[in-house]
């Protein structure tokens, strides 16, 4: 090991996740305490790493039980390893989420699945970071006694008192002011990708539990408060409720139950109770897309863009060829109509001049017509006069007959 010099072991400490780290560890004492005197700064790098890096402590995701992690050490960057591995599974070895034909986007290409799940992962970490934000509200977090199972009955109390609230760790009141300002400073990309993330994931939810539509009320309810959550608690609530065992599912349906009484306190308009993250979330969305209605069709059209570099009215693939294939016949029709109005114009042209060449024909027939009559006139004339002259001379010989016989 004397060989090896100490800055190599750091840089090759640099790239390596926790556990093998700690493995690095245990080959030697020097290499133990070397890694240990400078455990804070090979920590920050690879805190860095990360899509999304936490700027404050964050919470752990053991079953049960989510306590403050402090920021700057290899068991934060071991969360942040959990957080990011339980996504990845959560969004391609799940029944929740179907990546190879994801909702509203019809059938993906494999590097366009590489490519929404990259989106959908970072979708997650800020999920996370809205959900570590109450391990820094003010006055600090629950103390881990709050998650004991003694005061459970707390979060099953259906009128969640301002009191029991700003006690509890699953609402930490103290916490959504800043998470609303969290969610409103959020960039046009991550605002969509979280949107999609919990509007897909909700589907998955309602499919998973179809056997409940029939027999429970408040089913759609429970899909709210489902994506309400995956948004305030993040990947650990996402993966109890996935691939969690009876003890994940003892936890999150406790997290469900407070959901829905919080959510039924707020439509219900009672004292003190804030509005709901998802709705700040749609809010951002709609300020940024400038839709004020139906907003999941925006929604639809902007992520399938992002995915697949392909704008959609929100249609599916299908009507888009019919689209294309109708504009193609709309183009062979003005095609033909603008063949039948050159022909119609060329007839038109036609009967046109016919027409000129029957009136030139008829004024010149009119004009021999008056020709014709002129020299009739002319005729009838010269008749008159010889007959004129005739009778004249018929008056002359009678007259001078006359004079004779006296």
């Amino acid at each position: 090991m004397a060989s090896i010099s100490l800055e190599l072991i750091l840089e090759i400490a640099q790239h390596l996740d926790v556990q093998s780290i700690l493995k690095l560890r245990e080959t030697s004492k020097e290499i133990n305490e070397l890694i240990i005197k400078y455990e804070h700064s090979l920590s920050l790098a690879r805190i860095a790493s990360f899509t999304v890096s936490p700027t404050g402590d964050v919470f752990s995701s053991e079953v049960g039980l989510r306590r403050v992690v402090k920021h700057g050490n290899f068991e934060m960057v071991k969360e942040l390893e959990t957080r990011q591995s339980r996504a990845k599974r959560i969004l391609t070895a799940s029944t929740y989420f179907n990546l190879q034909s994801p909702p509203h986007l019809g059938e993906l290409t494999d590097p366009q699945q590489r490519h929404l799940c990259s989106l959908l992962e970072r979708a997650f970490a800020q999920c996370d970071s809205i959900a570590d934000i109450a391990a820094n509200a003010p006055y600090g977090p629950p103390e881990p006694k709050w998650f004991g199972e003694a005061h459970k009955h707390w979060w099953l109390d259906h009128s969640l008192l301002q009191g029991w609230r700003m006690l509890d760790p699953y609402t930490n009141y103290r916490a959504r002011p800043a998470q609303h300002e969290y969610i409103r400073s959020l960039s046009n990309q991550d605002c969509t990708m979280i949107y999609y993330l919990l509007s897909a994931m909700g589907s998955g939810f309602s499919t998973a539990h179809l056997d409940w539509y029939d027999s429970d009320p408040s089913f759609f309810e429970r899909i709210t408060v489902f994506e309400e959550c995956l948004l305030r608690h993040g990947s650990w609530y996402a993966w109890g409720h996935v691939f969690g065992d009876s003890q994940w599912g003892d936890t999150i349906r406790t997290f469900d139950r407070v959901g829905l009484a919080e959510l039924t306190s707020f439509e219900f308009g009672e004292e003190d109770a804030l509005p709901s993250l998802q709705s700040v979330l749609i809010g951002r969305f709609n300020e940024l897309h400038k839709c004020s209605e139906n907003s999941l069709m925006t929604l639809k059209q902007v992520v399938k863009r992002l995915v697949t570099g392909v704008a959609d009215d929100g249609n599916h693939q299908d009507q888009a060829a019919d689209q294309d294939e109708a504009e193609g016949q709309g183009e062979a029709e003005d095609q033909d109509q603008d063949e039948d109005q050159d022909q119609d114009e060329d007839q038109g042209q036609k009967e046109t001049q016919a027409r000129e060449e029957d009136e030139d024909q008829d004024k010149g027939d009119l004009d021999q017509n008056k020709i014709d009559l002129q020299q009739v006139d002319e005729e009838q004339g010269q008749d008159k006069q010889d007959q004129t002259e005739e009778d004249q001379e018929k008056t002359e010989r009678e007259q001078d007959e006359g004079g004779d016989q006296v």
